[in-house]
């Protein structure tokens, strides 16, 4: 995230050069000139080096994948970064407490004694800024000159977001070349398979990351044939790493009906799960398994035995440890796809608005570079999605030939691709994507609520207050490069959208150490220093471990699942927080308690 935090600093700082700097001096002491013209000076020396680093941050980027002094060398800079978008805030807000002050001075007895001691204040205000930002540009210097021994290719980043097309959605819902397995699951779920009844009956489909599992779990649970009629309930559970059993029987008791439980003891939730499984036909869908003790999974198979019978379980994982641990009735390896099918979806999406001579033209390299997604059918989406906005076929011969191609322990190399859409990206989309690695996998994102966080950061770039509809428009893109991916599990008219786990996985590899998910209590071990967004969902009643308040540079807080009475101590430790979101439940008990703090302290 180097490079795009980079690119929003010098915009801010070319913005402050430009409108506060100019004509400022004709009625000010000549004190206060002098503290002007030496910030000028310090922020223009600074805007010049961001640029001079900038040119490096595309070259720089590419190789952090397999370069650990690469990697490091961006951590510096975006540390330090940070720390310029931090003056940059201090800035601003005094400039907005001067202008309030001024509009305060109604009284003309009083007026004269106010202007004298704003400008002693913004005199000493400047000073300690001018310091600030004297101090940055050292260490900005030493960063850039380590950088040298690294020998970046200079280039010019990408700035400009190109609205997307009216037409740009290509309909991909059909699924290549899994026909006949999905017609095996549908009769395994309706138990017109050959495997032997068994209760819980779990069916597995294992494979690896992005060779379709999840998307072919989701269509099989919205075929015709497995409704209402067949299934008193269905529910979907996205489990992920770790597994937390309470969290799990949480969410399983949401998902069949149960509502939001404010129980905390683990014996309750999982009576309650037992009520709700008791005696009923159910379907339930757990995706995304990482479970490897079978002590873990054993009071989840005890409570699925008292379901009724024709009752199922269909699992997704990366792991076959997993598929022996659930005690599976049945095993779907699924495969990657053939050549051709990878071709079929490559080529739907790159050529779906080109012309029969841009089709024939581009064929033969399309090919070499659909050759290049393994079979995995998340590839072929991602870079179809990629090449149909390349209508050079130069352009296209640089995809083939680039150096991505030979990562090999990530993935087996299925980050390569990802990359590729993710590097194409304006620096604007390369921050709003890598933010969401914020969230936990499988996070159903609403188009309002995310645009508003976008916003709250400063993401989004726009004139005349139009942050909100290019911020649908960012979204609209990102959807349209397969880095996101529409949710149809709510009203038609509530925009929702998900990330694939491996594309979420990438977000999580571009965002480092600055964003963190903590999901209950085993993740608090970690560092939080760096953090600059934070989520936090841990059981409601329960304390707030001391760690959490090492992350001072925090900028988004989201809270799940706290109560009131434990946040009081928290907002003492946060100065620079940008979004704040608290659970619904929770809204009301927080600002008042906020609102009253705040009254005490005045």
């Amino acid at each position: 995230m180097a490079g795009d935090l980079v690119s929003t600093i010098v915009d801010q700082l070319g913005s402050l050069i430009a409108s506060e700097f100019k004509d400022r001096f004709g009625s000010l002491l000549a004190s206060e000139v002098a503290s002007i013209v030496n910030v000028k000076e310090e922020v223009e020396k600074l805007e010049r080096k961001f640029h001079e680093i900038q040119a490096k941050l595309n070259d720089a980027e590419e190789r952090q994948v397999n370069e650990e002094a690469v990697r490091l060398w961006l951590e510096k800079l975006n540390d330090v970064s940070y720390e310029m978008a931090d003056v940059l805030d201090e800035w601003n807000t005094a400039k907005i407490k001067a202008d309030i002050e001024k509009e305060e001075e109604a009284e003309a007895s009083t007026a004269k004694r106010r202007k004298v001691l704003s400008l002693v204040s913004t005199f000493f205000q400047r000073r300690d800024i001018a310091l600030k930002i004297k101090e940055i540009t050292e260490k900005i210097d030493v960063i850039d000159g380590e950088g040298d021994m690294y020998r970046f290719v200079l280039t010019c980043g990408n700035e400009e977001v190109m609205r997307p097309l009216t037409d740009s959605h290509v309909d991909v819902s059909s699924i290549f070349g899994r026909d006949e397995v999905k017609g095996d699951l549908v009769n395994s779920l309706l138990g017109r398979g050959n495997e032997e009844e068994r209760s819980p009956h779990v069916i597995s489909l294992a494979g690896m990351g992005g060779v379709g599992k999840t998307a072919l779990a989701k269509l099989v649970y919205n075929d015709s044939e497995l409704n209402s009629a067949q299934f008193e309930k269905k529910g979907w559970i996205c489990v992920s790493y770790p597994f937390d059993k309470f969290m799990v029987a949480k969410a399983i008791i949401q998902a069949f009906g149960g509502g939001n439980s404010n129980i905390t003891q683990w014996s309750s939730p999982m009576d309650k799960m037992c009520e709700w499984v008791r005696g009923r036909k159910l379907f339930l869908v757990l995706d995304d398994v990482w479970i490897e003790d079978s002590m873990l999974w054993e009071p989840f198979r005890l409570a699925f035995q008292n379901a009724a019978q024709g009752s199922r379980i269909l699992v997704t994982t990366r792991n076959n440890r997993v598929v022996d641990v659930m005690g599976s009735a049945k095993r779907i390896n699924l495969e990657k796809l053939s050549d051709d099918d990878c071709w079929s979806i490559f080529s739907t999406i790159a050529f779906s608005d080109r012309d029969s001579e841009q089709h024939k033209d581009l064929e033969e390299i399309g090919r070499k570079i659909s050759d290049k997604c393994k079979g995995l059918p998340l590839t072929a989406r991602t870079l179809g999605s990629l090449m149909r906005f390349k209508r050079q076929k130069e352009q296209w011969e640089m995809v083939f030939f680039s150096r991505l191609w030979e990562l090999e322990d990530v993935e087996k190399g299925l980050f390569a691709p990802l990359l590729f859409s993710y590097y194409d990206l304006p620096s604007p989309l390369k921050r709003c994507f890598s933010y969401c690695a914020l969230f936990p996998k499988d996070y159903v994102f609403f188009e309002e609520d995310l645009v508003s966080m976008w916003m709250a950061q400063g993401y989004i770039k726009s004139n005349a207050n139009m942050e909100r509809i290019v911020g649908r428009e960012y979204l609209e893109i990102l959807l349209i490069r397969s880095l996101f991916q529409q949710d149809y599990g709510y009203k038609e008219n509530i925009m929702s959208f998900q990330m694939h786990d491996i594309v979420h996985d990438l977000a999580q590899l571009m965002a480092k150490n600055e964003c963190i998910t903590i999901n209950g209590y085993e993740e608090f071990g970690q560092n939080l220093q760096n953090a600059r967004h934070l989520y936090l969902e841990i059981p409601q009643n329960a304390q707030i471990p001391e760690s959490i308040y090492s992350a001072k540079n925090l900028r988004t807080l989201i809270f799940v699942g706290l109560r009131a009475h434990n946040l009081s101590k928290l907002f003492q430790h946060f100065k620079l927080l940008r979004t704040l979101t608290l659970s619904y439940q929770l809204g009301t008990k927080v600002a008042r308690m906020i609102a009253k703090d705040v009254n005490s302290e005045n």
